[in-house]
């Protein structure tokens, strides 16, 4: 699309650019990455990225058979003299995709898979995100012909911006991984593969204080007064300028911080309002399984900066433990606190239980 002038640009810019995406049954769009190209050529992987065009957050996970991404886009001219200016219009103009083999910006081949994703309506000033429903929602099925092989592969998005003189651009590369064992057995190979058995886990939700009832039963999902023994009791802690949360476990009882991978495909990405269930609703029934709160051990006995650290979820064990059967094993998360007098807390405990 050829732009003319910023005062041509004022009037259609009023009209469009802070519509994102087509709405109804055609907001859903199919692009087959590298459309026109031969799967298998080397790809040239454009190198500009542009300050103006900001990136932020980018990754990806794996939903049932499909690839999600996650990653922000926004616009940002902070400090140009331009921007004082209130004919000054800076649009998002484009977004492309392509998905390559490998991660190799320098060695990487092209892969003819559908990109799945939602229409935006262009031009537009509105940052788009890839993994909002209202915005981009961009997806790859891992089941796509287009994939011959596995390993890992890379979806490419380019974002085109412009201001009336000057055209903008980024590119930027998000890893994801095809698994072996799941898309490239053998006939032979899979019948020898044992059956995973997985473990499911149901959810309930308790409420604290730190001055009345800070202990916790995690069995039970119940108060625990002041004084009594309890799983876990919660107390205030930090200064009066800063205060906080802390927790500390009764006999038998030991906690941990789950462990977040840090590289793709990210399966195990959890946190508080991105929980299992409803990271996986693709599951029938969608819940939590044991498997999802991933840890390296589970032996300690306290916890601090739960204020800090308000989105962690955390992973205890009983004197009951059982890693087989899952019994005596719990995940749970602190919710909702709300600070009182004097530094103590009310707050809501998230806990997750074998059925």
């Amino acid at each position: 699309m050829i732009f003319a002038k910023k005062l041509i640009l004022s009037s259609v810019f009023a009209i469009g650019a802070f519509g994102l995406i087509a709405c109804g049954s055609d907001s859903k769009s199919s692009t087959e990455a590298n459309q026109g190209t031969n799967p298998g050529e080397k790809m040239e992987i454009p190198t500009q990225k542009d300050a103006n065009i900001t990136v932020s957050e980018l990754s990806s996970r794996i939903a049932g058979d499909d690839v999600r991404f996650k990653g922000q886009f926004g616009l940002d001219f902070v400090g140009d003299p331009e921007a004082q200016d209130s004919s000054f219009n800076i649009v998002f103009t484009n977004i492309e995709y392509e998905v390559g083999k490998g991660t190799d910006v320098n060695n990487m081949t092209k892969v003819g898979v559908t990109v799945n994703s939602n229409q935006i309506l262009f031009p537009t000033q509105n940052s788009i995100d890839l993994n909002t429903m209202t915005s981009a929602y961009v997806s790859i099925s891992l089941l796509d012909s287009g994939f011959t092989e596995c390993g890992m592969y890379s979806l490419i998005v380019t974002l085109s911006a412009f201001d009336g003189d000057k055209e903008f651009k980024r590119t930027e590369v998000i890893p994801f991984e095809r698994d072996a064992a799941e898309y490239c057995r053998t006939e032979d190979t899979t019948s020898q593969q044992p059956v995973k058995v997985e473990i499911p886990m149901t959810s309930c939700q308790v409420e604290l204080s730190t001055n009345v009832n800070p202990g916790l039963s995690l069995s039970t999902c119940t108060a625990v007064p002041a004084g009594s023994p309890a799983d876990i009791t919660f107390s205030k802690a930090g200064t009066r300028n800063e205060p906080e949360l802390a927790a500390t476990t009764g006999a038998g009882v030991f906690v941990t911080p789950i462990t977040n991978g840090d590289l793709p495909p990210y399966t195990d990405d959890y946190e508080v309002d991105m929980w299992p269930e409803d990271m996986n609703a693709d599951r029938s029934p969608a819940t939590a399984y044991v498997s999802d709160f991933k840890f390296k051990a589970i032996e300690g006995t306290q916890l601090t900066g739960m204020i800090q650290n308000a989105n962690q979820i955390y992973v205890a064990k009983t004197a009951a433990y059982n890693a087989e059967t899952g019994a005596g094993f719990f995940a749970f998360a602190i919710t909702e606190p709300t600070e009182g007098n004097n530094g103590d807390y009310t707050f809501k405990v998230k806990v997750y239980r074998v059925q």
